[in-house]
């Protein structure tokens, strides 16, 4: 496969990722009408794990030990917390706004790359960072009637999630991808099961067909995203992320009847920018 073919697959890989994980956060904010996020999550945990499982197995995946225990249980448990709070703006927040909120990982990521990395953003780096975040006042007014309660959800939740994935790059020096990707799905799930049983309600069995879905889609989608950036440059990849904008918007609209603000398409125009101006600079740094 030539680099234009390989470059090509990784761009629909990626799309289909994010189609996958759109209708997921789709479903993730309609059950969470009916179920409490500790529910939601452990389903989207315990799920996604059954959906990854066989592929490790026929991979003949060999695990072994960690040389970083301690790292891939911080990871843990910081993606157990993220993946709640963010759950929480999910359900309180039109869809496009919660999702809009996610872009923000990119620039949360530079931010601590620093202090845990020791990878330096220079100037132009952190200006994009502050721009990026000020296109979320643009979303949400502060003198507007925007629910911050919910936005700080969205903020802290993503801010956990990216600081989950600069954790994976400092595990990437002693564990493999495998190892990575599969003591970080059995800890979503063992610690999504500990949580569950605080708010338990059994779901009715349209509700459960939708629970396990949840969890298959997230599963999956994990996978094409992955096999996205296996076989395409992520300078080419990445930006395709965005489309998910798009999905939540059309989404929204549907099944809840919500219309997009200008203040969402200003301001998400201003995150995306901002996060793919950190992501080009960041690939432009020597390894």
């Amino acid at each position: 496969m030539s680099a234009v073919q390989s470059t090509r697959a990784g761009i629909l890989w990626a799309l289909l990722a994010v189609l996958l994980f759109s209708i997921m956060g789709a479903l993730v904010k309609l059950m969470t009408a009916h179920y409490a996020v500790t529910q939601v999550a452990f389903c989207r945990s315990f799920f996604a794990l059954l959906a990854i499982l066989p592929l490790f197995l026929a991979q003949g995946a060999k695990l072994g030990q960690s040389g970083w225990w301690l790292g891939h249980a911080l990871r843990g448990a910081i993606g157990i917390a993220g993946m709640l709070t963010v759950y929480l703006s999910y359900a309180r927040l039109p869809l496009a706004d919660a999702v809009a909120l996610t872009f923000t990982v990119p620039l949360w990521v530079t931010a601590f790359a620093g202090p845990l990395l020791g990878e330096r953003a220079d100037a132009r780096a952190w200006g994009a960072v502050v721009v990026g975040f000020a296109g979320v006042l643009v979303i949400f007014p502060p003198t507007g009637t925007a629910d911050w309660l919910s936005v700080a959800f969205g903020l802290l939740g993503n801010g956990l999630i990216a600081l989950q994935i600069t954790l994976i790059r400092r595990l990437g020096r002693t564990d493999s991808t495998t190892r990575i990707v599969f003591y970080y799905t059995m800890a979503l799930a063992a610690g999504t099961a500990v949580l569950a049983p605080i708010d338990w309600r059994t779901p009715s069995l349209d509700h459960a067909g939708i629970l396990v879905a949840i969890g298959v889609l997230g599963g999956v989608a994990h996978l094409c995203m992955t096999q996205a950036y296996r076989v395409a440059p992520a300078a080419s990849v990445a930006p395709f992320d965005y489309t998910g904008l798009l999905w939540s918007v059309l989404f929204g609209l549907l099944l809840w009847g919500e219309q997009p603000s200008a203040n969402l398409a200003a301001g998400a125009a201003i995150i995306i920018a901002s996060g793919i101006y950190v992501l080009q600079r960041s690939r432009r740094r020597p390894a």
